[in-house]
């Protein structure tokens, strides 16, 4: 048996510090770790009962699985939801389409076309059927063997079922994540985000080049919020279905949201260099202002993962000495 070289890319793929960082990534996500678990068990589970029941379309159930299995439970229900609505119009129009009287191919292409023509604009009307032109196309043309068509769309949709309840079990039991914490998380990594870019403005009346940093936070920011509103939608389809009874406020979103155009308003403010003698008598103020601003946030993102209040007192004092410097400037008629 060869030895594997000590040189080249073989001494880099069997590297003990390579490993050892591998692993500490991985830790790092543990998330995403347990999601991955949760899938593959509910795979593993489905692809049991599809072997030993001898399902004649048993991957169905696996699909499923895969798609289905969200990192929260709220997830899992819209996703379990939108599949199982999906497959059961898509199939029934599939059927109804199988029994049009189609004698040459091109009469048969044309039935398909129009059938999914008429799912693709339902589901564009609404993204929940987006599942059904898929299904209907595979009980137009991929048909099991000997077996009727309205048999075969009746055995999609009861492995779909099965599918869906499997991984609705899994994501259940298997490290149950709920989608309230999941809130939580999203919500203080945006304020940090926000906390950031408030250091940003700090720096760049410091007279820092921070235009690109700044952009490439806010596109962030809007990302995160997209993601805090998907969540929210999650949390409170668990709480609806009674499989947890924590709330987020509904209000949570558009709070962060007034917070993050309150930043754009900053921006805009210090869009142009301050005269020299604004700078001189507000720049320190207003760089003192945002770095408590930017604390505040912080501790507001803390508190919210520690489920406490948080304390503005230090916000409040440098809010206090910045509209004192304000008033003098005013009052030294250089406004």
């Amino acid at each position: 048996m060869s030895q594997i070289p000590s040189v080249g890319p073989w001494k880099r793929l069997v590297d003990p510090g390579l490993t050892r960082r591998a692993f500490a990534a991985a830790g790092a996500r543990q998330a995403e770790l347990r999601h991955a678990v949760r899938v593959s068990v509910a795979v593993g589970v489905c692809f049991a009962i599809s072997a030993i029941f001898h399902l004649p379309q048993g991957y169905w159930m696996v699909f499923t699985a895969v798609i289905v299995v969200q990192t929260s439970i709220g997830g899992t229900l819209a996703a379990s939801k939108d599949r199982l609505v999906g497959t059961i119009v898509g199939g029934l129009v599939g059927v109804l389409a199988t029994y049009v009287k189609a004698n040459t191919l091109v009469e048969e292409g044309a039935v398909l076309c129009i059938a999914i023509a008429i799912l693709a604009f339902a589901a564009a009307v609404r993204p929940g059927l987006k599942v059904a032109p898929i299904t209907c196309a595979i009980v137009l043309i991929g048909q099991t063997r000997g077996m009727p068509p309205l048999e075969a769309a009746a055995w999609r949709v009861a492995e779909i079922v099965l599918g869906s309840l499997v991984g609705l079990g899994a994501t259940l039991f298997i490290f149950p994540a709920r989608a309230h914490g999941t809130v939580v998380e999203q919500a203080a990594k945006t304020m940090e985000q926000l906390a950031a870019i408030l250091d940003l403005y700090a720096r760049r009346l410091g007279g820092e080049p921070v235009v690109e940093a700044v952009d490439a936070s806010h596109a962030a920011i809007r990302r995160s919020l997209a993601t805090l509103e998907t969540v929210m939608a999650e949390a409170r389809r668990e709480s609806e279905s009674r499989l947890s009874n924590l709330t987020a406020p509904d209000a949570l979103p558009r709070t962060i949201w007034r917070v993050r155009n309150d930043t754009v308003t900053v921006e805009r403010a210090l869009s142009r260099p301050l005269p020299s003698a604004v700078a001189a008598k507000l720049a320190p103020a207003s760089i003192a202002m945002l770095g408590a601003e930017r604390d505040a946030v912080l501790g507001y993102a803390r508190a919210a993962e520690a489920h406490r209040g948080a304390d503005r007192t230090a916000l409040d004092v440098a809010h206090a000495a910045f509209q004192k410097d304000v008033e003098s400037f005013r009052a030294a008629g250089l406004n």
